[in-house]
């Protein structure tokens, strides 16, 4: 004779909210696991796990069945996600990829079912920010007939760029003759720009002086 199931909200307990009250808070799902009282356990006829998916970062009682006709073809169809900790690559904050997340994710957006995701939500973010700073400038870059407002908006994202560490301070020459090719328009925002990259030259500056030391 099976126990009676537990309401979900008994899953929720004071040291569950201790666990869990650092972890990274999404704007959507919030920070802490979304129980279910759902537990399958991997039997290979009815029931397949995520391969990837491990028991100490399987969060037990999370369990959302999958819609399978919506999933992307895949050798082994995921049945049941569960929300999972993870540990963010970016900033080392823990998050937790929650199963209806996941469901979002393979089912609604098309991901691959091993499409994972290593990083939390705000890193995601930023990093589908940076990656648009990067096209933004790609597109300055090719573009020959660029105005004035454009190059400076050019410098702009080519010195954030620099700041977040996906360029280097080898793009400082290139960078200078932009300043350069446009201060009689706009005297304020270059001066603005060039403090910008002169700060920037005495970090690196620095930097190469600590190195040597050590």
């Amino acid at each position: 004779m099976t126990g009676k199931k537990k309401k979900t909200s008994e899953y929720v307990t004071e040291k569950t909210r201790k666990e869990f009250a650092s972890y990274v808070e999404h704007p959507r799902y919030g920070r802490y696991p979304h129980y279910t009282g759902e537990n399958p356990q991997n039997d290979y006829v009815d029931i397949h796990l995520h391969w990837r998916l491990k028991p100490e970062f399987c969060i037990a009682n999370t369990a959302v069945a999958a819609d399978l006709s919506r999933q992307s073809e895949a050798l082994f169809p995921v049945t049941y996600y569960y929300d999972e900790k993870r540990i963010c690559r970016d900033c080392d904050k823990p998050f937790i990829f929650f199963a209806q997340e996941q469901k979002h994710w393979y089912e609604d957006l098309g991901f691959f079912i091993d499409a994972d995701c290593v990083r939390c939500i705000h890193c995601r973010k930023k990093e589908q920010w940076l990656a648009r700073q990067k096209q933004r400038y790609d597109e300055f870059f090719h573009n020959t007939d660029r105005t004035a407002d454009e190059t400076l908006k050019m410098v702009d994202c080519c010195l954030t760029l620099i700041e977040e560490g996906i360029f280097t301070m080898k793009q400082e020459k290139q960078v200078r003759t932009l300043i350069n090719s446009v201060k009689e328009q706009y005297a304020q925002q270059c001066a603005q720009l060039l403090e910008r990259l002169n700060i920037l030259k005495s970090v690196e500056e620095i930097t190469d002086e600590e190195k040597e030391k050590s």
